[in-house]
């Protein structure tokens, strides 16, 4: 390797994940630190596993790390970027080190959320209101990404309140954070049509519940679930990907990429619209956002033809 070689890949390797909108970060400061040990070291030939390790050794001692399992990927992944121009480069294996994987998120395709919908609405007795509590929940949980628990526990006063119509209130919620979450005017046109049914029958009567069972009740996680869980087997929707078996919280996952997939395909500037897709999901902390961006395969597929699309237009500045 040439002297100054591996710094330069580092600057294309930077330049091209903030193109993508996944910048490094804190991690950048991990990665010069590696690049300049790989210096010092006078290294003539390419980059090998024990010279990342030697690295790794030291870079922890001296931060007191218990667990450097984070600085490995970062060099990892930096290493499969160098590896694309320089073969030889060796990576450290992903094993050597023990470290918590967030499971590949299951997106839904367009078709499976219809196929979906419409199981909904056959599922269970003929006549009974569950099937539009269902399609009703089910739906506005894809068309928002709205966590399972702020659904369901949605009340009437929540749903189209008198001051926007257009919006919901979802309050003290997962961290104890309350926030107003905008709708599309379809999906805020599909509540009123379910709010009019509720009406119509008197649920109102028996309970602030939006979302409610035949019964009268607010519709309980346990009965959603085995309803959900019913009807992805009867489409036959499997795991892919590398992706566990689709969850409620698939629902969530899918409306992310897709609005990230979507931002990319209209050549939106990424990184200035997360922060309103993390507010928008609920998020504490944008790097739970920017989770999406680096865990699935379809919008990752969707970022590197764009970027190859840059280059080819002129580079990326």
């Amino acid at each position: 390797m040439n002297p100054g070689q591996l710094r330069e890949s580092l600057q294309v390797y930077m330049d091209l994940r903030q193109a993508l909108g996944i910048p490094v970060g804190a991690g950048a400061a991990v990665l010069a630190d590696f690049v300049s040990y790989v210096e010092t070291q006078t290294v003539s030939g390419p980059v090998t596993t024990q010279l990342a390790l030697d690295w790794l050794d030291a870079y922890a001692a001296d931060r007191k790390l218990a667990t450097p399992a984070r600085p490995l990927s970062l060099i990892r992944q930096f290493l499969m970027h160098v590896s694309s121009a320089l073969p030889d480069t060796q990576i450290p294996d992903i094993g050597l080190l023990a470290a918590h994987r967030r499971p590949v998120p299951f997106v839904f395709t367009p078709a499976e959320v219809e196929a979906m919908m419409e199981a909904a609405a056959s599922y269970g007795p003929a006549g009974s209101f569950l099937r539009v509590t269902l399609q009703a929940v089910l739906g506005l949980m894809a068309c928002t990404g709205l966590r399972v628990s702020e659904a369901l526990k949605l009340n009437r006063d929540h749903v189209m309140p008198k001051s926007n119509p257009a919006d919901l209130l979802i309050l003290e919620t997962k961290f104890h954070k309350s926030r107003i979450v905008p709708l599309h005017p379809t999906t805020a046109k599909q509540l009123s049509i379910y709010a009019g049914h509720r009406e119509l029958l008197g649920y109102s009567q028996y309970t602030t519940a939006f979302f409610v069972t035949d019964s009268g009740r607010r519709l309980p996680h346990a009965q959603l679930m085995t309803a959900y869980r019913d009807i992805l087997d009867k489409l036959g929707v499997q795991p892919r990907g590398g992706s566990k078996r689709p969850t409620l919280q698939s629902l969530r996952h899918t409306f992310a990429v897709n609005r990230l997939r979507r931002w990319h395909e209209e050549k939106v500037d990424v990184r200035t619209r997360l922060v309103h897709l993390s507010t928008y999901l609920g998020h504490s902390n944008v790097h739970d956002t920017y989770w999406y961006l680096s865990a699935t395969p379809e919008l990752l597929a969707t970022a590197g033809q764009l970027f190859c699309q840059m280059e080819s237009d002129g580079g990326v500045e």
